[in-house]
């Protein structure tokens, strides 16, 4: 069933007998990506033959894997991991939603009215999945300022939601390795500089997001916030990684070592999750019995 498919990825797919699949596409999922267990624990509960699998596949691949699995109808679409949130944008831009088209990344493709007959599509969960661990923090305070570090797919979509809830209500700086493009910048009410000057102004911050990958698994001995920039934090400073594995990041650790609240990526994980599987497939569950299903 999976021939052409196992040609193309890094690993090897070896179920039979699906009426329909759908996938995680990253350079190695297969290797510990969350979604697969998540998703297959409501296809379970549905008894559906359908499972979601996951797809290791190269850069010089990509393109080559996405035509291969749009032209299997038994492919629902499914989740995209870092690195290529922005490069499964770039094949599917002529089929977004406006909404969509401005954060320029997605981590969720799908079937147009979820018919195995249409187009692909995409849409990006993880702003949305991101703001309902800070949410509460957002409604109720006002005039707090907050950091967002890195502005990769993941960077974007969060700085895309928190100006759409929160954009008049709050004050946001975005902080980044590599230099931004005025195109990427133009007219957004954000402050945008190097991460290397967060050590300047960190005090000033109430809430920090780090959404770049220093910390997960591939980079666990890394941090965007040194230990002697951390120091000078806000007593009441919220942290929150979003990387969900290692559950403890480095940059937790830091910062719960000097008494700041953190929060990691498991809930906004958990949540992105839930709303990626009901833009993907047909389900009579709502969105509390997948939440529940996928927390359990």
């Amino acid at each position: 069933m999976f021939k052409d498919l196992n040609k193309i990825i890094s690993n090897e797919i070896t179920e039979h007998d699906l009426e329909s699949f759908s996938v995680i596409i990253g350079e190695s999922p297969s290797k510990g990506a969350r979604s697969p267990s998540l998703w297959n624990k409501v296809y379970a509960a549905e008894n559906k033959k359908t499972k979601m699998l996951p797809l290791d596949v190269s850069q010089e691949n990509l393109e080559e894997l996405f035509l291969c699995l749009k032209a299997n109808p038994k492919c629902l679409g499914g989740a995209v991991a870092v690195p290529y949130k922005e490069s499964m944008f770039n094949l599917l831009k002529d089929n977004l939603p406006s909404e969509i088209l401005s954060i320029g990344a997605i981590n969720c493709f799908y079937r147009k009215n979820k018919n195995p007959s249409e187009m692909f599509s995409g849409t990006n969960t993880d702003g949305e999945g991101a703001l309902a661990s800070i949410h509460t923090f957002l409604s109720q305070e006002k005039n707090k300022n907050i950091a967002l570090l890195g502005y990769g797919g993941a960077g974007k979509a969060i700085l895309a939601f928190l100006l759409r809830d929160f954009g008049n209500k709050h004050n946001m700086s975005v902080f980044n390795r590599s230099s931004f493009s005025k195109k990427q910048i133009k007219n957004l009410p954000v402050k945008f500089e190097k991460l290397n000057e967060l050590q300047h102004s960190i005090s000033e911050f109430d809430l920090i997001i780090n959404s770049t990958s220093l910390g997960s698994n591939n980079f666990p001995n890394e941090t965007p916030i040194d230990h002697n920039v951390l120091i000078n934090a806000k007593k009441k400073a919220i942290i929150y990684d979003i990387i969900y594995d290692p559950p403890l990041t480095k940059l937790l650790k830091i910062a719960q070592e000097f008494g700041l609240e953190t929060i990691n990526g498991l809930n906004m994980n958990l949540v992105q999750a839930v709303l990626a599987f009901q833009y993907t497939n047909k389900t009579f569950f709502g969105q509390n019995k997948i939440f529940e299903l996928m927390n359990s």
